[in-house]
């Protein structure tokens, strides 16, 4: 069945297997073709509720109505597919939306009756669909339909009761279970998230004179906050969010009722609160995403009264550091809505002050999130801690605030500089760089520690976790200059070499060994994020793809590339817009490169070639470090030769010779473009001119016709609300 629109629904009736009565197709089809007969198809409509044998027919009545009455109200419902879907007007039935209003009362009270017989159905899309229609008719707030909505509402309360007192349901043979006889934590919970999906509509369509009509007891707010925080479905946890969500909008648009949410010992937003607290540390991301929209409703409830009547202080130590964390998480709805939420509280750049204020709060919930069982969480609390690290230690007025917590943090981060997920470890390492430069000593104590992991970093199997191993050998070189230029320096003289050592493969054995099946067949499995096992549980407590120890062997060429992002970072460090400069002369400097030069060179293995597109990525960096005089006198004749031979290759791959191709580009602007052609000999000449002509064919800038690969243009609506709008050029971090 499709419930996209009203046409293709109608559509669905006639594929149905086994074949629906005759009659409810010859409906259907002139539905179909009659549009414009507004009697007709409303009769329709009303004889697909009547005649609901089938459980298909059932669903097409009750959305048909629902899509006119809220055509008919132009009101909008609840999100009950997601977040981002804010209302069911279909803007199909633009013909029937001038129902008279006899037509519209047949049809509520055809569609409260159905409700209230339906909202215990076995089959859960018509529960889902009765939720909306209950929307539709409240939506109209016609006296002559009190006593039904009432009785309705009282249906739906009794049925929520009913089955969280019964619990979960294991007896049904309809029930898939696994090998072990249990039952999947979304399976036995019947109708309990639909009431709650139903509740939410009813409260969303009656607003302010939800509270005029019906008390909001101890009960329902005690069983609401259990659905939300203990309750195992996560679908029920979401629609109980919702629902939360209903009374703080119903609350905002009445000033006789604002006092159940802005008085902070109010039952309300005591439940809220506590809510917040667990639902945005959620391990599912739809929840999350359900308490994230949920945040930002109790802001922007709030932020309509004076500040002296919002008494924030009160929950900024609970909300601020999930808030914070939430903008790093690995969900990218997650992730952009908190921005977008951080901005409409705080405006651009604003935000500072109450992460400082509330450092102890924030700096203690980013330690245990770092322990937490989830990968993703742990990995986005690294980049949390960072971010304190780079915005709060780097600040004159409140480094001091962070100060007493860096050595907790620094333990924390350390513990995820061991985790078994390489971008855990990858963020860890990248932190920890950064606390070492904003808290040189401090973090002293730990240097040997840490010199130690940015090493074996240095030569992980992850190109990623390499380059910011160096990045953070950086920050760290800056902190600590004497104790770490030797050791980085003894490092790259022993470390360039390595591949060496690499053994020898051809490109035909190592795609033969790639494609090799038996190889391939009944081995483990391995999940993104991790080199462990798929949903294998091990390790400290840990679950999901990020809990093992497996690894498989670093290879010799990975320390060498390594190197070379060591040596950009090093070499970086010499520029003269470094403060605090490392002094490094040409006579250290220059053996490094001619070795650094000369490994690349090597060809007896088939990943040379990502080796050699690494050293033409980095490259550019490395001579605006030292500078064009310096750069074009001493070092510039060294990589000729190794640049034209990968652009004049038929056997390098296009990565490399791409990488090769921007090099010659960008040395051209530094050094000038008719010096660097004139380094080169004839032939070179050619291939460079060549090159040089490929790159100008090249497309500039984005696809603006024809096939594009984000899609046909204004597919993708903005989502940013309109107080981010007027922000121009935001970045989007702004704690």
């Amino acid at each position: 069945m499709d419930f996209s629109t009203p046409s293709r629904a109608l559509e669905s009736i006639p594929r149905r297997k086994p074949a629906l009565p005759t009659e409810l197709v010859q409906w259907a089809q002139t539905m179909l073709s009659n549009k414009n007969l507004t009697e007709d198809y409303v009769q329709g409509c009303l004889t697909f509720l009547e005649k609901s044998e089938r459980w298909e027919i059932l669903a097409v009545g009750v959305y048909l109505c629902t899509d006119l009455l809220t055509n008919y109200s132009r009101s909008s419902t609840i999100y009950v597919d997601g977040p981002r879907v804010p209302t069911t007007i279909s803007g199909e039935n633009a013909a029937v939306s001038s129902l008279s209003h006899d037509l519209a009362m047949a049809i509520s009270r055809a569609l409260l009756d159905t409700s209230s017989k339906n909202l215990e159905h076995k089959e859960p899309r018509i529960r889902t669909l009765v939720a909306k229609a209950v929307g539709a008719v409240i939506a109209l707030n016609d006296e002559s339909l009190q006593e039904a909505t009432e009785e309705l509402y009282n249906s739906i309360l009794s049925s929520l009761y009913t089955h969280l007192e019964a619990g979960r349901d294991e007896s049904s043979e309809l029930y898939s279970k696994s090998s072990t006889g249990a039952l999947d934590d979304t399976t036995g919970w019947r109708a309990l998230e639909t009431n709650w999906q139903g509740l939410a509509a009813f409260i969303a369509a009656s607003g302010p004179t939800y509270f005029e009509h019906h008390q909001l007891t101890e009960k329902l707010l005690e069983a609401c906050e259990y659905c939300c925080i203990t309750h195992l479905n996560r679908h029920v946890r979401a629609a109980g969010i919702a629902t939360i969500e209903q009374w703080i909008k119903a609350c905002s648009t009445s000033e006789v009722h604002s006092s159940l949410i802005l008085e902070p010992e109010s039952p309300l937003r005591r439940t809220v609160v506590k809510v917040l607290k667990v639902s945005l540390a959620d391990n599912w991301s739809q929840v999350r995403m359900a308490a994230s929209v949920l945040c930002r409703v109790l802001w922007q409830c709030l932020l309509q009264y004076p500040i002296e009547d919002r008494h924030v202080e009160s929950i900024y130590p609970t909300l601020i550091p999930r808030m914070c964390l939430n903008r790093f998480y690995l969900a990218q709805g997650v992730k952009l809505y908190s921005h977008e939420t951080w901005m409409i509280i705080f405006g651009q750049g604003g935000g500072l002050e109450a992460v400082a204020s509330n450092a102890g709060a924030v700096c203690r919930y980013y330690v245990k999130m770092c322990d937490a069982d989830n990968h993703a969480v742990r990995e986005a609390a690294c980049q949390a801690v960072a971010e304190l690290a780079q915005k709060l230690g780097s600040h004159p007025t409140f480094a001091e605030n962070l100060q007493p917590y860096v050595a907790t943090l620094l333990q924390a981060l350390i513990m995820c500089f061991h985790d078994e997920s390489w971008p855990v470890r990858d963020e860890a390492c990248l932190a920890c760089g950064r606390f070492c430069r904003a808290y040189p000593e401090e973090c002293r104590s730990e240097l040997p520690l840490l010199k130690e992991r940015w090493l074996e970093q240095l030569t992980d199997q992850i190109w990623s976790v390499r380059e910011d191993a160096a990045v953070a050998l950086g920050d760290a070189m800056l902190a600590y200059p004497r104790e770490l230029e030797p050791v980085l320096l003894k490092f790259l003289k022993d470390k360039l070499p390595a591949a060496r050592d690499q053994p020898a493969m051809t490109r035909e054995e190592y795609i033969k060994h790639s494609n090799d099946i038996d190889a391939h067949t009944e081995q483990q499995l391995y999940s993104c994020g991790s080199l462990a096992p798929k949903l294998r549980k091990g390790g400290a407590g840990r679950i999901g793809c990020s809990s093992c120890g497996i690894t498989r062997p670093k290879a010799a060429w990975e320390a060498t590339d390594g190197c070379i992002y060591l040596m950009r970072e090093i070499v970086q460090l010499c520029s003269e817009e470094q403060s605090n400069r490392v002094e490094l002369e040409d006579d250290t400097l220059l053996p490094l490169i001619e070795e650094m030069v000369d490994v690349c060179r090597m060809k007896h293995f088939p990943q040379s070639d990502d080796l050699r597109a690494t050293l033409f990525r980095q490259l550019p960096v490395i001579a605006r470090a030292l500078g064009k005089q310096r750069f074009k006198r001493v070092y510039l004749q060294l990589f000729l030769d190794i640049i034209m031979d990968t652009l004049d290759s038929r056997t390098a791959s296009a990565l490399s010779k791409h990488a090769a191709g921007q090099c010659c580009e960008e040395l051209g602007e530094l050094v000038g473009a008719g010096i660097f052609r004139g380094r080169l000999d004839d032939y070179q000449q050619e291939v460079y001119d060549k090159a040089m002509q490929e790159r100008r064919n090249l497309p500039k800038g984005p696809v603006t016709d024809g096939m594009s690969p984000f899609g046909p243009k204004g597919l993708i609506l903005s989502t940013i609300h309109p107080a981010v709008t007027q922000l121009q050029g935001v970045e989007g971090t702004p704690s």
